[in-house]
């Protein structure tokens, strides 16, 4: 079934067990009844790591409970422990902050280019997130907007994007860095907390009836109320990347997990960009850039407060203190083959796994395949209904490629947001005429 553990897997064989946050713990379709059951009757310590921890509260902390974990690893701020994940709800559960990423030792041996030497200005990639997840996500639109719109006027050379098309991954993105004088930024996480999905559900209802809203309307509509009274605002992973680069970092004001201070480590930009001239006026230093590059690179980069290795010794640490309290007779380990022969997904498990994909290519080839044609209907134009279900459509693919969504409900809402287009493209054509 869905969401299982592989089936000649023997859990009594583990001293621990620690679920990843790829795994969401209230997805059934990561962790079934039956993996969740077989988790909870695991005698062993028992640590879940979450990311994105604003989103369906409640059922998380339902499916943690259920599972009985011992450790929670969580990006929610220690002030913020039991308004998210209170005591009472999970009961001896040692709950300890972590940060979204860390600095790749990896990362501090490579070359470092001076600015100097560098053929863009500023950089940036981003992507247009879902707007129930308050102001703090729509930072990550806003920047590359306004500095993109104020840029031409200084006579910076840019490469800003927030296009999905345009994300760069894995060795490229490094060698993006390292062309870059400096690099965009924004604190990662959400301002606004769904503890039930109802916000979610209404948001998108919303922005699917009427795309063109903006999200002043829709947080006055849904969750103006819960703006900022939890905040989970983290220190992005792209922040350590840029410091051991020694790519200069232009960021908007904020706490950055206490590990950045402003003037020192990054260039601060106000969110309304009233100091843009001051910041272009560090880009054109290149000495003084230099100097807040390389602080960055030495004082944080190169911090083992920061690095994989000190956040690997402390979750060590976490679970063979939790081992020593916890009374449980295991089995013998598994040796490595013997393993890898256990863990290994059934028959049954690589077949579904083969028709997501078949599913996610013919959505993605019929999706395609309208937008050519509405491209040829509207002359390009950007904004119209379509535009906005393509990306739609493209999500509930990529879900359904995650086991979020089952086959036939990716087909009806497929098929829902097509009709629904092609009804207010009609609309459109009627009134042009």
């Amino acid at each position: 079934m869905e969401g299982d553990l592989p089936p000649r897997l023997d859990l009594r064989c583990f001293d621990a067990v620690i679920i990843h946050y790829t795994l969401i713990a209230c997805c059934r379709a990561y962790l079934s009844s039956e993996a969740r059951s077989q988790l909870s009757n695991f005698r062993g310590v028992k640590a879940v790591f979450i990311q994105d921890d604003y989103r369906f509260v409640n059922d998380t902390v339902s499916a943690l409970r259920e599972i009985g974990i011992s450790i929670l690893f969580t990006c929610v701020a220690e002030k913020d422990f039991e308004a998210v994940f209170p005591e009472a709800e999970l009961p001896r559960v040692t709950r300890i902050n972590v940060l979204t990423g860390y600095v790749e030792s990896a990362l501090l041996k490579m070359e470092r280019r001076p600015l100097a030497a560098r053929p863009i200005d500023v950089a940036y990639r981003g992507r247009d997130v879902p707007m129930w997840l308050g102001e703090l996500g729509q930072d990550k639109v806003r920047i590359a907007a306004r500095f993109s719109a104020d840029a031409p006027r200084f006579g910076l050379v840019t490469d800003i994007s927030t296009q999905e098309r345009d994300r760069i991954y894995g060795d490229a993105w490094v060698l993006f860095l390292t062309n870059c004088k400096a690099v965009l930024g924004t604190e990662s996480g959400a301002s606004v907390f769904d503890f039930t999905g109802e916000i979610k559900r209404r948001v998108e209802e919303t922005v699917w009836s009427n795309p063109a809203l903006p999200f002043e309307e829709v947080s006055k509509l849904h969750f103006e109320e819960m703006e900022g009274r939890i905040l989970c605002n983290v220190i992005s992973p792209r922040c350590f990347e840029a410091a051991a680069l020694g790519t200069l970092m232009i960021l908007y004001e904020g706490e950055y997990s206490g590990r950045l201070v402003p003037w020192r480590h990054y260039v601060p930009l106000r969110k309304d960009h009233s100091n843009m001239e001051e910041v272009v006026e560090i880009l054109r230093d290149l000495p003084r850039a230099q100097q807040i590059a390389d602080r960055a690179y030495a004082e944080v980069a190169c911090n083992p407060e920061n690095g994989y290795q000190l956040f690997v010794d402390h979750v060590d640490l976490a679970i063979a203190h939790s081992c020593e309290k916890n009374v449980w007779q295991r089995r013998s380990a598994y040796e490595d083959r013997a393993f890898l022969y256990a863990s290994a997904p059934s028959l049954r498990t690589k077949i579904r796994h083969f028709r997501r994909n078949i599913i996610v290519l013919l959505v993605r080839g019929i999706t395609h395949h309208f937008l050519r044609i509405h491209r040829k209907r509207s002359r390009g134009r950007s904004g119209t209904p379509l535009h906005y279900f393509y990306k739609k459509l493209l999500g509930l693919a990529e879900s359904l490629r995650n086991g979020i969504h089952d086959p036939k409900c990716i087909c009806g809402l497929s098929a829902k947001l097509i009709g629904n287009w092609w009804h207010g493209d009609a609309e459109l054509s009627k009134g042009r005429r």
